[in-house]
């Protein structure tokens, strides 16, 4: 059993403002809509020289705001928001449509901030017919920097809640660094490429935010080197993953100490995809995922993710017609686009309430693909498989190392009662005698 899991390769002002205390100074400005230097905080953007920062007062402003200098935009929190001035969230041509699609704001320079915002998707002046989680969607995008045009480095966004958009709340597009915390994104859900918190192709820190009804929560495609810390993520199809990680060099992606919990039906914690480097998940804790952990196929001979030290809890995940519900799934099938060999080490996990708390399998290929790989699983020391129907399954072919674990009981596995079972290829001997 398995989600079906995309993974991809690549106005004016309204409202009233507090009036300033006096002018300006030199490096900052004010947007608001009157008694202030600019009503717009496009037009402000045009106007000022790089390096100032703009300050927004509280309000509401109707603009798809294009950043193309130095700049700083920072507001009052939750008493700024911005909705798009044109609505235009379905279109072709990859997340900007060749131009075409409706951004709240579209980045292209180096060395922008973007804080203390509220991005709403759905404009009530506009309709686009598109109705998802309640909203009327507008946007396309909420915070995108424009890869067509290059690459753009330093791009910080900090305290900025994004709601109702159609296909990206924030994205870093164009492969430059990022820093991305302390954001609020909801309701990103109105397709399966759909994702709310986005790297593709650069490295930076995505930290402390909070994701809610997201398709796909927070991820990387082709990183440099991404840390995922601290974020929590609820109601969305799947958590956090990375995907191709390290192709075009960089350093291995760190998933640390972030909460994943109530998926949605089928939905995955944390996985890693086919990485060139060996990604690191530690610390994490996942409730009420159908599959809490899991990594499919590798690039790189050898090279493999490393699960440490993850709380994993299967009470309450939902699958489509009773499925199987699985603490950790580790396989060398590549979703559809080759197969390779798999390797992956576990330690310290607790592996809970799952009707399989490890599965490891070895897919072969059908006619015309790739040739399967093999996979490779140490799981040990210090893991933990309690109360599921079959603590570990190693399908044929595979080779699982499982020694030093607890398996609920001080017999060991498959010895009835409180205990439970290894099957298959799994290797367990010795066993833990008492719970780590």
């Amino acid at each position: 059993m398995r989600r079906t899991i995309r993974v991809l390769t690549a106005g004016g002002v309204v409202a009233a403002c507090l009036a300033v205390a006096g002018p300006a100074s030199a490096s900052s400005t004010t947007v608001c809509s009157s008694g202030c230097a600019y009503t717009s905080i496009q037009t402000a953007i045009n106007t000022v020289p790089a390096g100032t920062t703009i300050i927004v007062r509280p309000g509401s402003y109707y603009e798809n705001i294009v950043v193309n200098k130095t700049v700083t935009i920072r507001g009052s929190g939750n008493e700024t928001v911005i909705y798009p001035s044109v609505s235009m969230p379905v279109c072709g041509g990859g997340s900007l449509c060749g131009g075409a699609a409706s951004n709240i704001i579209l980045v292209q320079a180096d060395d922008v901030t973007i804080s203390s915002l509220r991005l709403k998707g759905d404009n009530p002046n506009l309709t686009s017919g598109v109705v998802v989680g309640g909203e009327d969607l507008d946007a396309r995008n909420g915070i995108i920097t424009n890869h067509s045009l290059g690459t753009f480095n330093n791009l910080t966004v900090a305290k900025v809640k994004i709601t109702g958009v159609y296909l990206r709340g924030i994205y870093a597009s164009s492969g430059g660094t990022f820093s991305l915390k302390n954001n609020t994104v909801e309701n990103v859900q109105a397709e399966e490429a759909s994702i709310a918190i986005f790297n593709y192709g650069g490295s930076g820190v995505i930290a402390n935010n909070k994701v809610l009804n997201a398709n796909d929560a927070i991820s990387a495609n082709h990183s440099t080197g991404t840390q995922f810390l601290n974020n929590v993520v609820t109601k969305s199809g799947s958590g956090v993953h990375t995907d191709n990680n390290g192709d075009a060099g960089g350093v291995a992606d760190l998933i640390k100490s972030n909460s994943v919990r109530e998926c949605k039906t089928d939905g995955y914690g944390i996985f890693v995809f086919v990485p060139y480097l060996s990604p690191t998940v530690e610390s994490n804790k996942i409730a009420g995922c159908s599959v809490g952990l899991s990594a499919f196929g590798g690039a790189v001979a050898g090279n493999g993710p490393t699960f440490a030290s993850n709380i994993v809890n299967g009470t309450g995940a939902k699958t489509t017609n009773n499925a199987g519900t699985y603490g950790v799934y580790l396989t060398t099938d590549q979703l559809g686009f080759a197969f390779g060999e798999l390797t992956a080490t576990l330690t310290g996990n607790s592996l809970v309430h799952f009707n399989t708390g490890m599965f490891v399998t070895q897919t072969s290929p059908t006619p015309g693909q790739s040739a399967g790989g093999q996979a490779t699983v140490t799981a040990s020391p210090n893991n933990q498989f309690i109360a599921d129907g079959v603590g570990a399954n190693g399908d044929t072919g595979t080779t699982v190392s499982a020694s030093n674990n607890w398996w609920g009981c001080s017999k060991g596995p498959n010895q009835g009662g409180p205990c439970t079972t290894a099957v298959g290829t799994v290797t367990f001997a010795p066993w833990l005698t008492a719970r780590p």
